[in-house]
């Protein structure tokens, strides 16, 4: 397969996502030509000898992204709204493979230097956008133009399955990017309805941030993963 093909495939697949990055797991592999079962390692072992420096690859926990070569500065301004003020963990949250610290220090510098300006909600919630721009405030729910549903919940879940049975929680709530109270009451609906089983997870192995995303329900209990009863 030309080298340039390999490319367009992989940018095919930006586009169509609408984000500057996608996670190895999510490319076609045999359109790549690469068998259908083929580990992430060897995805990324293949694409970087054939991609050269057409993009990078980042690793954040235990997922790989491919994306276009860029200063992490880039990525978060990207991120940012020209009109709508987000939440720091909203937009945080829509560049996974940044550390949580090289975030906080490359927002910090773009407030710092003018390119980026920070708001208050009126319950004193910071929330930050593009500079010189007027600002709408993005609050922490839902709007009625976007409905959340078991559909986009389940395909969401699909695109991180890929066989594993298994799904982790707190992968499940950064793909869908939902906000939290939305996300969990998903989770609880879907849970009494039996059509998802909720399981306690090791938080030995993950992240202070990856705890933070798992589920805790009404008893207290942290919940890591979830499997889907109708598969």
């Amino acid at each position: 397969m030309p080298e340039k093909n390999i490319a367009d495939i992989v940018q095919e697949v930006l586009d169509k996502s609408g984000k500057p990055f996608a996670t190895l797991t999510s490319l076609p592999r045999v359109k790549l030509g690469l068998k259908s079962n083929s580990p992430v390692s060897q995805v990324h072992k293949y694409l970087e000898s054939k991609l050269e420096d057409r993009f990078m690859f980042v690793k954040n926990g235990r997922k790989m992204y491919i994306l276009k070569p860029c200063e992490p500065s880039e990525l978060v301004l990207s991120a940012l709204s020209k009109t709508v003020a987000k939440s720091p963990k909203v937009i945080a949250n829509s560049l996974p493979f940044l550390k949580r610290p090289e975030f906080v220090a490359v927002l910090n510098e773009l407030i710092n230097n003018g390119q980026a300006k920070t708001i208050l909600t009126a319950d004193l919630e910071p929330r930050v956008m593009l500079a010189d721009r007027p600002a709408t405030v993005s609050e922490s729910k839902p709007t009625s133009s976007r409905a959340y549903t078991q559909q986009e919940f389940k395909k969401a879940f699909d695109e991180l399955d890929r066989g594993k049975i298994f799904v982790r929680i707190c992968d499940l709530r950064r793909e869908l990017n939902w906000p939290r109270k939305v996300f969990d009451n998903m989770i609880k609906n879907l849970r009494d309805a039996e059509v998802i089983q909720l399981h306690t997870g090791d938080a030995s192995l993950m992240t202070p941030d990856e705890v933070n995303d798992c589920f805790v329900d009404e008893n207290n209990f942290r919940m890591g993963s979830v499997t889907w009863y109708a598969r």
